[in-house]
């Protein structure tokens, strides 16, 4: 059996030891070439070995593992985030479809994540790992862009050029502050769970998720309405909600 050559990237002994005992432990496909401590040390590695699968802490002194990936002009290998994120980072990996685990490392997530890569090798499906990592702010780490596929390209959207996002049969329709409109596969619920550490983002009804620095005006009366920029017609706000939605309009506008 034809092993999957991987190398380990981890500041911390304790942490590249133990995923390497769990690796040869729990997944006998994988074959660990080496371990590095530092970033720099990592990309001379990975060079030298050329290995199929990194498996990568992103919080290390100096140099991040996103400073890591950013030294390559190509990267040709998977990588498997091992991340103490909070959780809008991982609403990130999770919306992006990103590999990762979280510390303390536990070896069914392992198992889970080495499989999900293995698939992802075996049918060369993988993720673009450049977009993603330009999506990180890493201050703060929450995502400040998203980059999505429409008719044949990769378009990177800044968050806050998002006007508002529509929710149609089996699919959502953003649209940007410059009109421009992308179609996308995820459900309205994804963005919305993406979107919610970001406080200028709201879900006015089951079919619309605003962005408020866009919005015109709204009313007050018995029915609430909606305008926003690039959009003709009034959004009618959802009644059950609305005096939690003017709530939070109140709070963030006047």
């Amino acid at each position: 059996m034809t092993k999957i050559k991987s190398v380990i990237i981890d500041d911390e002994v304790g942490n590249r030891n133990l995923m390497e005992g769990l690796l040869k432990k729990y997944c006998p496909a994988i074959e660990v070439a080496g371990l590095a401590e530092s970033a720099d040390e990592g990309f001379e590695l990975i060079t030298r070995t050329k290995p199929e699968i990194v498996f990568l802490d992103i919080k290390m002194p100096e140099k991040t593992g996103f400073d890591l990936l950013k030294m390559f002009e190509k990267i040709n290998f998977s990588v498997i985030f091992v991340s103490g994120f909070d959780q809008y980072a991982i609403q990130a990996f999770e919306f992006n479809a990103v590999d990762y685990i979280l510390k303390p490392i536990d070896h069914t997530k392992l198992i889970i994540a080495v499989n999900k890569t293995l698939e992802r090798i075996s049918t060369k499906n993988n993720y673009n790992i450049i977009h993603f990592i330009h999506s990180i702010d890493e201050k703060s780490q929450l995502i400040k862009n998203i980059s999505l596929h429409f008719n044949d390209k990769v378009h990177v959207i800044d968050l806050d050029d998002i006007c508002y996002i529509n929710a149609l049969k089996g699919y959502c329709e953003i649209t940007t502050v410059n009109n421009q409109k992308i179609i996308t596969a995820k459900a309205l619920s994804d963005y919305e769970e993406l979107l919610s550490p970001m406080e200028n983002f709201l879900r006015l009804n089951k079919s619309v998720l605003i962005n408020i620095r866009h919005m015109t005006n709204y009313s007050k009366g018995a029915v609430c309405y909606v305008n926003m920029k690039n959009r003709a017609e009034e959004i009618e706000v959802s009644r059950r909600k609305k005096t939690e939605i003017i709530r939070f309009l109140k709070s963030k506008l006047e």
